[in-house]
């Protein structure tokens, strides 16, 4: 026995592309044993390789052992095309006929069923279905996709969430459940501001804000990047303050409607104030001065970032090509494990000996 959340939970990932391997990668993280049926090759990168199997053991299997490998799991997840798992010889409602407490997870673009279940998707076509494409770009621009497969990712979140609570309810009930995750659903589910909303109330799309929501919410170029602010009401006095324009204190400012009337004018001036300010600096004045600022940090600014350090962010993997640092746990509090990075297929004898009883 461990302390990990998770330990001697089953999991079996049929593999594919980055929703199930960000959802098992959890799962192995916080301690479960993550097996990995090899999906087609060109799935994940690389990169994203090792970054998503690490910690799980890797196999081949097929026919009579993948099905015995299912039936030994406590979760299985797999993102094929809808009707996958049957095709597989795997079809969902027989698996739970033989092991009723077995949680199964599917993730496709949009769903089983409905108008949409045969279409492909790639990320950006999630991206901009669920919607959230609608936030995304400058007014009178057209719309960008975000950097990274963030659709995909959000649905191998939900689908980690989703199969955690089932499998608790599986250990109370006895019963588990399959699980239908749509990545539409997904990023339709996590809109801010109007979005998705104005399908319903006919007040119809609305334009997108681009950097900024307004004069207090939005991004900035500053001196080494761009950094952000993103006041609540209450919050606005004391920024004011740091900005020190005594201009600001006018009623055109101070009152909310009346600033959002001069939202313009005053972008003006914060574009100013942020241009010679460095992000640390406004990080620093953000903490002294409870005010919500943010920077926009590269790659190497988080490898450096002194707070992800503190909290035991980065997980370091050795790979063939060396050891690769990559994020780690997403919290602290629930102990985690980075694992080991193995081949494809290299865990196939181990595997099927301890789960199945079968010697080579």
């Amino acid at each position: 026995m461990t302390d990990l959340v998770l330990d001697g939970v089953r999991v079996l990932e049929l593999g594919g592309g980055i929703p199930a391997a960000f959802a098992t990668r959890w799962m192995a993280g916080f301690g479960a044993d993550v097996v990995r049926c090899e999906g087609p090759d060109g799935a994940l990168t690389p990169e994203e390789e090792v970054y998503l199997l690490a910690g799980k053991r890797r196999v081949e299997a097929s026919g009579a052992q993948l099905l015995e490998l299912a039936l030994r799991a406590d979760i299985l997840v797999e993102d094929g095309r809808p009707g996958h798992l049957a095709r597989l010889g795997l079809a969902p409602g027989q698996l739970q006929k033989e092991r009723p407490e077995l949680v199964i997870v599917s993730i496709t673009p949009f769903g089983q069923e409905g108008p949409y279940a045969a279409y492909a998707a790639t990320n950006i076509v999630s991206f901009a279905m669920g919607g959230i494409m609608s936030l995304t770009g400058s007014p009178h621009r057209p719309p960008l996709v975000n950097g990274g497969s963030q659709a995909e990712y959000l649905g191998g979140l939900n689908a980690f969430a989703a199969a955690v609570s089932a499998y608790y309810g599986a250990l109370v009930q006895g019963e588990g459940d399959w699980i239908d995750i749509s990545l539409q659903e997904c990023a339709a589910g996590m809109l801010e501001l109007y979005a998705s909303r104005t399908e319903y109330t006919g007040v119809g799309p609305h334009l997108r804000s681009g950097n900024h929501v307004s004069a207090v919410w939005g991004i900035y170029p500053c001196a080494d990047g761009y950094a952000g602010v993103c006041c609540l009401g209450r919050q606005i006095p004391a920024f004011f303050r740091v900005v020190g324009d005594p201009e600001l204190e006018e009623q055109r400012f101070v009152d909310p409607l009346e600033r959002l009337a001069n939202d313009d004018e005053l972008q003006a001036k914060l574009y100013a104030w942020f241009a010679d300010k460095r992000k640390r600096e406004l990080l620093e004045l953000g903490a002294a001065h409870k005010i919500p600022f943010g920077a926009v940090l590269t790659p190497g600014d988080l490898l450096e970032n002194e707070s992800l350090a503190e909290r035991g962010f980065f997980d370091a993997v050795a790979t063939p090509a060396g050891v690769a640092r990559m994020p780690g746990r997403p919290f602290p509090g629930l102990p985690w494990r980075a694992g080991e990075f193995h081949g494809p297929g290299a865990d196939t004898e181990a595997v099927l000996g301890e789960w199945l009883g079968v010697r080579a």
